[in-house]
Parts: C-alpha cells; structure tokens; sequence
C-alpha cells in the first residue's frame, strides 16, 4: 500500500532547540518608500515589501510551515530595523511558537502572558527591539492591536509591524484515525485554528490602516486532497483576497506525492507565490528550511 508523505510529514518542519537570544547586529534605516524587507530575497519577492497601513495574508494548507516563516519574517525584521514586532497567535501558545526557534540568533523573544499584568507595557521588554509573543490564553486580539499601538508611540524601539497567526478558512473536523501499513495514524495538529470572519477581516484592514502599521496575517486553508473543504472554504477564501493589499500562497511540495515518488531536492522546501491588485503578474520563490542555521534560505 502506497503511503502519502502528507501523513508521514503531518508534524510540520522540523522544530530546533530552545530559544536563545542574542545581540542583533546594527538596525537599519528604513526604505525611501516606507516598505519593510525581511532580507530574505525569496520571500521579499514573492512579498514585495511590507508598507505602513497595508494588510498582507499569507495562506497555506495544514503543516506548510506558515508559522515558521513568519515567525522568522518577524526576527528578521526586529533585527535588522532594531523594532518591535508584536506577534499574536489565535490557537498556540506563544511558549510552544517560542520553542520552534526560527528566530535565534537574530531577535529578542518576550512572552507577554509571563508578566504579571499579562500586557507588557512597562520597563520588562526593555529599550532595544524584540518580538513580543501573545496568543489567546493570555491575550486577545483586542489587547495585542492595543499594544502595538502603545508600542509605537510610547517605547523607544516603536512597533515595525503585528503579525496575526493561527487563523483558518475551514471549520475544524472530528479528529479521525487511520491506519497504514497496520499502524493507527492521528492527526498531528495540537490546537485547532480560529476560523475567519469577513468582519474579522475588515477589522484587521481597519487597524492596520488607521494605525499605519503594516499588519501580516497568517491564514490556514483547506488541505489540497481535502476537495469538499476546499469548496466550503472558497467564499471566505476568496473574501481575504479581495480584503487584503497583497496575498502569498504557500505550499510545501513533499506533502502532496506519494512516498515512493517524492524527491530529494524538494526536502523541507516550501514554494511561493505572491500577488497583487498592482501587480500584472505573480510573483514565485521556494525557500527551504534549514535545521542548521535555524531558518530558511533562498533557493529559486
């Protein structure tokens, strides 16, 4: 019987060791337009640049690496701008993000449910830059927007942009077990994602356009060999679309071929693919994730 590498690759990219922070090498100046670059020239060019006021989505089937990568996008912003970049989850806990560990070696991570008041608005998160973790066990969206806000106006790194992670276009389904090759197989998501809303949606744009800060969503989709969810999902797919300033669909090439037929080259690689309303064409890039050097890399 002919396994999926789907079901064998569930638990996403490799997780790394524990978070540890070190100094950052000198900010940056921001650029003459305003936008944000990550330095990661795949995923700038897929992205184009992240500017005030704009909201952009990057959207993934299941176990993509979505959090990874914008949890690496958030290190390297606060480290190479010297900003904060206030990073909100609305399924998993900021500890267990933490412990993925994209980020080390390039930015501060501060996990605001640790601090007394649960909103880090004091002397904890100290002058220089860091990521500042939230989720929804210890904050709600409300609060991390509320931060952020603070943050710009108030500490003395600013607020260079907020990331919203861990929301999905599908309803979460009863976890169901199958067996392969005589083995009993569950899925491997801990937390189920928080479904979107077109007012959640509107909300987002809306704070990000009054605030004048760029705001980043990470959105779940329907897994590509999941046809019924796929078609329940695509109303509010194609909603965040037309709600969004720029897009990135992302997918991970060795989850979606049988196992006998996957390649070697496409291990831990995930491909791109980036539009816009301004633009005429779209714009393509893989990265692949390297356990050694703790983040991704530019392949194509």
């Amino acid at each position: 019987m002919r396994r999926r590498a789907l079901l064998r690759g569930a638990s996403g990219l490799p997780l790394v060791g524990s978070w540890v922070s070190t100094k950052s090498d000198e900010p940056e100046a921001g650029t003459n337009s305003g936008a944000l670059f990550s330095g990661l020239q795949g995923l700038d060019f897929a992205v184009g640049g992240v500017a005030a006021g704009e909201l952009l989505c990057i959207i993934s089937p299941p176990h993509s690496g979505k959090t990874l990568l914008l949890l690496d996008w958030a290190a390297r912003i606060s480290g190479r701008y010297g900003k904060n970049v206030v990073f909100y989850s609305a399924n998993e806990p900021s500890d267990y993000i933490a412990r993925k560990a994209v980020a080390k070696r390039r930015a501060r991570a501060f996990l605001a449910g640790e601090t007394q008041n649960g909103i880090p608005y004091g002397r904890e998160i100290g002058a220089s830059g860091a990521i500042i973790m939230l989720d929804s066990h210890s904050a709600d969206l409300w609060q991390a927007q509320t931060l952020a806000k603070w943050l710009k106006v108030n500490h003395p790194a600013g607020c260079a942009g907020v990331v919203m992670d861990g929301w999905s276009t599908t309803v979460a389904r009863p976890l169901k077990a199958a067996v392969f090759d005589g083995v009993v197989a569950f899925p491997a998501d801990r937390c189920a994602s928080t479904l979107l809303s077109v007012k959640g949606m509107s909300q987002a744009t809306e704070f990000a356009l009054v605030s004048r800060l760029p705001v980043i969503m990470g959105v779940r989709t329907a897994s590509l060999v999941d046809d019924e969810a796929l078609a329940e999902s695509f109303h509010l797919s194609s909603q965040l679309r037309l709600a969004a300033d720029r897009w990135v669909c992302m997918r991970r090439p060795e989850l979606y071929v049988d196992t006998e037929n996957r390649i070697a080259a496409d291990k831990d690689v995930v491909c791109l693919s980036g539009r816009s309303p301004k633009w005429w064409d779209t714009r393509c890039a893989r990265l692949r994730f390297d356990p050694r050097r703790l983040g991704f890399e530019t392949v194509v």
